[in-house]
């Protein structure tokens, strides 16, 4: 049996009033014999030393990183720290922290940190991470190295960010340890059921015309249908003018398994090629699409319905959501209307959290209904356990 309750604070200001809210709000809350609070918060939270306060107060461990706008089901907002309290007389959780994750180290930390981790030596049955956010490793290159070590567990998460975008704040920490260039990782072991629901672009926002990535090496896309990408964008009328705002228009990618197609930011582009947010192999069916304010707020509804359905069917001890924070900026100058819309969906139906995400962490289904790890951009995700 796994329980999940949550507390809040919007006191950016003070931290012993934030503590006072957060401990006011969980002193009637019954907890078992294992437990452990997973937060997202604004950065400040971090920095006026609240998160230090919270793990002096609570009788638990912390995870959580920093993030632009976060909620739970009676509140939320873009500077709002949102604790997920899960407990439990069954589930073990066990927890820990990388070394700063660099290029030339990033697979031999995250090596490391998967083995701290499995100190028990029993197998999880979920992981939940938590990465840096970076500009020299990417959520992918992690993700593929987390999936490698567990032999396809299903892995649930967020890369840290911030509001400065230059992730300068980005922190992730477990406990008091903090830092911008560290992964957390949490173990559940035990009888647990997830399961995950992923929309990315409203199906209008996508081109109809198909191509097939002809060249490219890891993250760099070159050439599409055998043509220079630059060309291409070119021959389909995308004007070079507006790739500045490349986060746009991303990639769809249908890796030919029968999962759904997955977006993909271009991260930067050039006379090159695009640099993109996943490994792009060769052969690899691709589309473009640009996000807007109906996409952002169609697609959250659709996945929320979609667990919602399932809640109702299967039962659930609570529910995860992680969009991705250019989703918010999508909607400026109505930054928080996501975070409404996603209140207003669920309401009191399920214990709910949403963290916004510099990139999702989060399984999809192949045609045989397998779990298979995926990193995602500009994507509203769901974990229902």
């Amino acid at each position: 049996m796994l329980t999940m309750f949550n507390a809040f604070t919007n006191e950016i200001d003070d931290p012993d009033v934030a503590v006072e809210e957060i401990t006011s709000q969980l002193k009637d809350k019954k907890l078992l014999k294992n437990t452990i609070g997973i937060i997202g918060c604004h950065f400040e939270f971090v920095e006026n030393g609240t998160i230090n306060a919270l793990c002096d107060a609570l009788p638990f461990e912390l995870i959580g990183c920093a993030v632009q706008g976060s909620a739970v089901n009676s509140s939320g907002g873009m500077e709002q720290l949102s604790l997920t309290v899960l407990t439990s007389d069954d589930l073990i959780f066990t927890s820990a922290i990388s070394e700063p994750i660099f290029s030339e180290n990033a697979e031999d930390s995250i090596a490391k940190v998967y083995a701290d981790a499995e100190k028990s030596g029993i197998k999880p049955s979920l992981i939940f991470a938590l990465g840096p956010i970076t500009t020299d490793v990417s959520g992918d290159r992690m993700l593929k190295k987390l999936d490698q070590l567990s032999g396809g567990i299903p892995i649930f998460g967020t890369l840290s960010n911030d509001t400065s975008l230059k992730y300068e704040s980005s922190y992730v920490f477990l406990n008091n340890e903090q830092h911008l260039r560290k992964m957390v990782l949490l173990f559940l072991h035990g009888d647990i059921n997830p399961r995950f629901y992923t929309t990315a672009i409203a199906t209008r926002n996508i081109q109809q015309q198909n191509a097939v990535v002809t060249e490219s090496t890891g993250y760099l896309v070159t050439k599409i249908n055998n043509i220079p990408l630059m060309e291409y964008f070119n021959k389909i009328g995308v004007q070079t003018s507006r790739l500045a705002a490349v986060s746009m228009l991303p990639f769809l990618v249908d890796f030919g398994d029968g999962t759904l197609p997955a977006a993909y930011s271009m991260y930067a582009i050039s006379e090159e090629g695009a640099y993109c947010g996943s490994a792009i192999p060769v052969g690899s069916l691709i589309t473009f699409a640009e996000i807007d304010y109906s996409s952002v707020m169609e697609t959250a509804e659709i996945t929320l319905r979609a667990a919602l359905a399932d809640i109702e069917k299967n039962g659930a001890n609570g529910m995860i959501a992680i969009p991705c924070f250019t989703r918010s900026l999508v909607i400026i100058p109505n930054t928080e209307d996501e975070i409404k819309k996603s209140l207003e969906i669920v309401g009191d139906k399920v214990p709910f959290t949403l963290i916004y995400s510099g990139g999702e962490l989060c399984p999809t289904y192949n045609k045989e209904h397998e779990i298979v790890n995926r990193f995602h951009n500009l994507t509203y995700t769901v974990m229902v356990f």
